[in-house]
C-alpha cells in the first residue's frame, strides 16, 4: 500500500509508517481543533525519530489522533514554508506567481500541503539547518509567509478531520520527493525562493527608538541629525556590517537584499533593505538568526543603529559624532525661548537654555504615540503602561496567560475579540521551568517568550528588588521586549505587608526604569478570599491597583468547577477598555461571547445554562421561577421538584443560577454564610415593564 492509498483508506498506523520510512519523524496530535501535539516532551522527536514500537502505540488503537510532521534533523533537516490565507486571498498563490520558471521546477520536487484554511504548506529538506523566520507579513504585522522548524509540528495529510477547527482535511497537492526524486533544495534555490516571499511583504515595521535616540525633544528637532541623515542617505557597506563577516548571499535591488552571517558559509541570516520603517521609509536591518550576539531575532534595525553597535559597541553619542564628521546630519543650533521679566517665556534668544540644562518639556514637545502602536492588546495592555491581573488562586490565570503569550506570535491578528499585536514577551514566574515547558508543548508557544523562572530563593530585600529591576530593565532594552510580566507580584517583591501601602509604593516606583523605555507591564495578583466590588478584591493595599493604568479582574461565571466559561472586568484611564468580557475556554483555545450585557435574554439564558434536553427543560423552568421575590437555593429547588418531580443538580443547578447572575439576568444578594444564605431574583432589566 502507497501513501495516498494509505491516506485514502485511513489506515492511520501505515501512513506514519511511510512516512518514517521517507525519512521524516512523526508525533500523535489532539483531535480536538487546537492542533496541540499529544505528548509532553514531544521536542526529542526532532532529533530522533520514533521506534515502530511508538508508532503502534500512538497510531495503532482506536483512539482518534491526529499525525504531526516534526521539522528538523530526525526529518532529514526539513524546513516548513508556511503560506497563510486572509481574506481568500492565498499568499502561496502570489508567491508562486513571483518566482521565475527554474525556481518553479525546483518546486514540483517538494511536497505541497493544502490546508483547511485555504494556506500551503512546502516540505523543503536543505542541506544545512535553517533558522525559524518570518518572511512577510500582511501591513497589519500579522504573519503572512514563515519558515518554521524546530520547536513546531505541522499536521500533515492522513489526520482525521476532527484535527482542525473547520472539521476539514489536510490533503496533498503535490507528494514531490515523498513519491521519489531528489530531495534536497539547492542553497541557490532556496535563497531564490526566499527573496520571492520576501517581494510579499506588505508591512512596514515601527522602529523602537534607542534611550539616546529618543531624547530629541521634537521631530523637527532630530530630522537633521547626523544618524537621521545617515539612515536616509546611507550604505550598509557603511555600517560595518561586511567588516564584521556578513557576506551578501543575493541582492535585489540597490543596497538591498539578503544576507549571511559570520562564521556561516551558506544560507540566510538576515535581510536588508527588504523592510522599512512606518515612520519615513528607512530601510532596516532585520537579523532571523538567534546565533548572532550583536543583533536581537526579527527586529528592526536602522542604518544608525547598526553602525553604532558594530563600529563603536552600542555608544550612538560617539556614533553620532564620527557621523557628523564624515559630512552626515544639518541641524542647526535649536532657537529657544527666553524668560521675559515677569518668568513667562517671552521671544527667542541666545541666552535660552539646553535641553540638557531642564529637567521638564514643555507642553508643545510632548509627543503622541502613534494609535496603531499604542496598544500590545486592546483595551488590556498598553505600551509604556501597567496593567494589573488579579483573581482568586487557581481561577485559570495561568492558562488564560499561557493562551496569551502564544496569540503574541505574529499569527493572530485578535485575543478574545480584541486586537493584539506581534510582540516579544519577558515573563517572570514564581512557577517552576517544568510547568512551563509542559504548556510551552501543549500550546506550541514560541521563542517570542523569554522566561526567568523563580528569579530569588527567598523573599529579596529593596536592594535586590531594586537590582533585579535594574537587570529586566537593560534586558528589555538588549533584547528589545515588548512586555514583561510579574506573576505573581506577590512572590516576586520585597514587600512583607501588603496592607502597609509605604512598602507597596516603594516596590513599585522602580518599576518605571521598565515602562519608561516603552514596554508594557502586567502585575498579577491574587483577589482577597472575600472579594470585592469597583475593582477593590485585589488583596493588600489600594496603592498597586491605584498605580497601574488598567485593571482587570479574572472571575468564574459561575460556582460550578466544570464550568470553563469565565468573565474578564476590567477599568483604567483609557476609553478604549471594554467593561466586561465573558470568555470560554473550549478544546480550540479561548473564545470571546462578548459583553454580557450587550446580550439579549436568550442569548444569557443559553450561555448560563447546559444544553442536554432535560437540563434545558428544568433549567427553563428555574428561569420562570426565579422572579422578582429573591429565593434560596433550596427554595428554587424546592418549587423546581414541585413543578418537575425533582429539582435539579445541585451543582448544575448553582452553576446555571450563577452564570445567569454573572449574565445579568438575575441577581444574586447574601454572603453565604450561616443565617445569610444566596439568593437570587429577576434583575430589574429582565423585569416585564407594565
Amino acid at each position: 500500500m502507497n501513501l495516498t492509498e494509505a491516506i485514502e483508506a485511513g489506515d492511520l498506523l501505515t501512513v506514519a509508517r511511510l512516512y518514517v520510512a521517507a525519512g521524516l519523524s512523526v508525533i500523535p496530535v489532539r483531535a480536538d481543533g487546537s492542533k496541540a501535539p499529544k505528548l509532553a516532551g514531544w521536542r526529542e522527536y526532532s532529533d530522533r525519530a520514533p521506534t515502530d514500537a511508538e508508532l503502534c502505540e500512538w497510531f495503532g488503537t482506536s483512539s482518534v489522533v491526529g499525525l504531526g510532521i516534526v521539522p528538523g534533523p530526525a526529518s532529514g533537516q526539513l524546513v516548513v514554508l508556511d503560506f497563510e490565507c486572509r481574506g481568500g486571498a492565498p499568499a502561496y498563490a502570489e508567491w508562486v506567481a513571483k518566482l521565475s520558471e527554474p525556481l518553479k521546477m525546483a518546486l514540483a520536487e517538494c511536497p505541497v500541503v493544502r490546508t483547511p484554511s485555504g494556506g500551503r504548506h512546502v516540505w523543503v529538506r536543505l542541506s544545512d539547518p535553517q533558522t525559524d523566520c518570518k518572511l512577510a507579513r500582511y501591513a497589519n504585522g500579522q504573519v503572512k509567509i514563515e519558515v518554521r522548524r524546530l520547536g513546531h509540528q505541522a499536521l500533515a495529510p492522513g489526520s482525521p478531520a476532527e484535527c482542525h477547527k473547520s472539521g476539514e482535511l489536510y490533503a496533498f497537492e503535490n507528494l514531490g520527493w515523498l513519491d521519489g526524486g531528489p530531495d534536497r533544495a539547492p542553497e541557490d534555490v532556496w535563497v531564490g525562493w526566499l527573496e520571492a516571499a520576501g517581494r510579499c511583504n506588505e508591512y512596514a515595521a515601527p522602529v523602537r527608538a534607542t534611550s539616546f535616540e529618543s531624547r530629541a525633544s521634537s521631530k523637527s528637532a532630530s530630522e537633521g541629525a547626523p544618524g537621521s541623515d545617515f539612515n536616509r542617505r546611507g550604505t550598509w557597506a557603511e555600517t560595518g556590517l561586511f567588516e564584521a563577516g556578513w557576506t551578501l548571499a543575493r541582492q535585489t535591488a540597490n543596497d538591498a537584499g539578503y544576507l549571511t552571517r559570520p562564521g556561516k558559509d551558506g544560507g540566510i541570516s538576515a535581510s536588508v533593505g527588504i523592510v522599512t520603517s512606518k515612520e519615513n521609509g528607512w530601510p532596516l536591518f532585520w537579523c532571523w538568526s538567534s546565533s548572532v550576539p550583536e543583533f536581537v531575532a526579527e527586529q528592526p534595525y536602522t542604518r544608525f543603529a547598526v553602525y553604532a553597535k558594530l563600529v563603536h559597541g552600542g555608544d550612538f553619542k560617539a556614533a553620532a559624532r564620527e557621523l557628523h564628521s564624515r559630512g552626515y546630519g544639518d541641524r542647526q543650533p535649536e532657537v529657544k525661548f527666553t524668560a521675559t521679566p515677569d518668568g513667562m517665556p517671552g521671544a527667542p534668544g541666545a541666552a535660552a537654555e539646553s535641553d540638557s540644562d531642564r529637567a521638564f518639556k514643555w507642553m508643545s514637545e510632548l509627543r503622541h504615540r502613534e494609535a496603531n502602536d499604542k496598544w500590545l492588546w486592546d483595551g488590556y495592555i498598553s505600551r509604556g503602561g501597567v496593567t494589573m491581573l488579579s483573581a482568586l488562586w487557581k481561577a485559570g490565570k495561568s492558562t488564560l496567560l499561557s493562551h496569551m503569550l502564544r496569540a503574541f506570535d505574529g499569527r493572530a491578528s485578535e485575543f478574545l475579540g480584541q486586537k493584539i499585536t506581534a510582540a516579544r514577551v519577558l515573563y517572570v514566574s514564581e512557577e517552576h521551568e517544568e510547568l512551563w515547558a509542559e504548556r510551552r508543548d501543549e500550546l506550541n508557544i514560541g521563542d517570542h517568550v523569554g522566561m526567568i523562572c523563580r528569579p530569588f530563593r527567598g523573599r529579596p530585600s529593596p536592594g535586590e528588588w531594586a537590582a533585579f529591576l535594574g537587570t529586566l530593565a537593560n534586558t528589555v532594552q538588549e533584547h528589545r521586549f515588548d512586555l514583561v510580566v510579574m506573576d505573581t507580584i506577590s512572590k516576586l517583591w520585597p514587600v512583607r505587608e501588603e496592607n502597609d501601602a509605604g512598602q507597596v509604593e516603594d516596590a513599585l516606583m522602580p518599576v518605571w526604569s521598565i515602562t519608561n523605555g516603552g514596554a508594557g507591564l502586567v502585575l498579577v495578583h491574587h483577589n482577597r478570599k472575600s472579594d470585592g466590588k469597583e475593582f477593590t478584591g485585589s488583596r493588600g493595599s489600594g496603592g498597586l491597583p491605584a498605580f497601574c493604568e488598567t485593571l482587570m479582574e479574572f472571575r468564574r461565571a459561575s460556582e460550578d468547577s466544570k464550568d470553563r466559561k469565565r468573565m474578564i472586568s476590567a477599568a483604567g484611564r483609557y476609553r478604549e477598555t471594554p467593561d466586561k468580557l465573558l470568555i470560554e475556554l473550549l478544546p480550540s483555545g479561548y473564545v470571546s461571547h462578548g459583553d454580557p450585557d450587550d446580550l439579549d435574554l436568550e442569548a444569557k439564558t443559553k450561555l448560563g445554562f447546559g444544553k442536554t434536553d432535560e437540563r434545558q427543560r428544568w433549567q427553563d423552568a428555574a428561569h420562570e421561577i426565579v422572579t422578582d421575590v429573591a429565593r434560596t437555593y433550596a427554595e428554587i429547588s424546592g418549587l423546581l421538584a414541585e413543578r418537575l418531580g425533582h429539582g435539579g443538580g445541585r451543582e448544575d443547578l448553582l452553576a446555571g443560577l450563577d452564570a445567569a447572575a454573572v449574565a445579568g439576568a438575575f441577581e444574586k444578594t447574601g454572603s453565604g454564610r450561616k443565617g445569610d444564605p444566596h439568593r437570587w431574583c429577576r434583575s430589574q432589566d429582565a423585569l416585564p415593564h407594565p
